[in-house]
């Protein structure tokens, strides 16, 4: 499992590198594929608990939400033409009583992924973007490793067994802990101060951290191990991004909406 996780790794790492580093068109490309393959995990997760889900319209939606993004479109396009093709699709179309409970789990899993994986395009379009992505997966990437290995070690006292037994609050704070120094010691590399680097790890690891519980908790709502079996070692795409996910918005508004840098 342990060495799965380090070769995919090893081959994934350095492709989002190369990514991050292009930025423009390759990133956004990239991640139009990568919320497709979420999507579609997340539609054989519901089908797993037999509740609909459409994923041609959530696909629309969250592409026209990216095409919004790197356009530089206001994001009310992309929003009302995903909200138009729902509701017409899948409530007013509908030949079954189901599809609205599908327009519902629709427009959730769209707006989860479609809008929170736009703040990747944001930040790479700021001032040295490519330097503040790599920053911001990093700090991920040192919370998620950091916490595996914590946890594995000293892990005695469970976090929220209720949503995932194997994680610990030693393995939560070593993991936090481990993403705040690399934020203070890369925070140069952005244009921060130590503590500036610091406090933008804290908030982005713990969110990280708020993220991957809510996919698990999500997982044990369809019964399922992992979103899917793309990345040995890692599960699916959806599991790769848990953290990402939701620490996106936290590091942009950081970064940009609340001055910091």
């Amino acid at each position: 499992m342990l060495l799965r996780r380090i070769l995919t790794a090893a081959i994934g790492i350095p492709i989002l590198l190369v990514l991050i580093y292009l930025g423009g068109w390759p990133l956004i490309g990239a991640t139009a594929i990568f919320e497709a393959a979420m999507v579609y995990e997340s539609e054989k997760m519901f089908q797993a608990k037999g509740v609909p889900f459409f994923a041609r319209m959530s696909v629309f939606w969250v592409w026209a939400l990216l095409a919004c993004q790197a356009l530089r479109l206001p994001l009310m396009w992309g929003l009302l033409a995903g909200l138009v093709v729902v509701v017409v699709g899948a409530v007013v179309l509908g030949r079954e009583a189901s599809s609205f409970e599908g327009a519902l789990t629709t427009a959730w899993t769209s707006l989860y992924i479609g809008l929170l994986f736009i703040f990747l395009i944001a930040i790479r379009q700021m001032p040295f973007g490519g330097r503040r992505v790599l920053i911001f997966f990093m700090i991920i990437w040192a919370t998620d490793s950091a916490a595996y290995f914590v946890g594995r070690r000293f892990g005695r006292h469970k976090l929220m067994v209720h949503i995932s037994p194997a994680k610990t609050w030693e393995g939560t704070l070593g993991g936090v802990a481990a993403g705040v120094v690399i934020g203070a010691l890369a925070s140069r590399f952005i244009h921060l101060a130590w503590w500036e680097g610091a406090a933008l790890a804290l908030v982005v690891a713990s969110a990280g951290v708020v993220g991957d519980l809510l996919e698990s908790q999500f997982k044990r709502y369809t019964g399922v191990k992992d979103s899917g079996g793309v990345l040995p070692g890692h599960g699916g795409v959806l599991d790769r991004f848990d953290s990402t996910l939701f620490a996106l918005p936290f590091a942009y508004y950081l970064l940009k909406g609340l001055g910091i840098g």
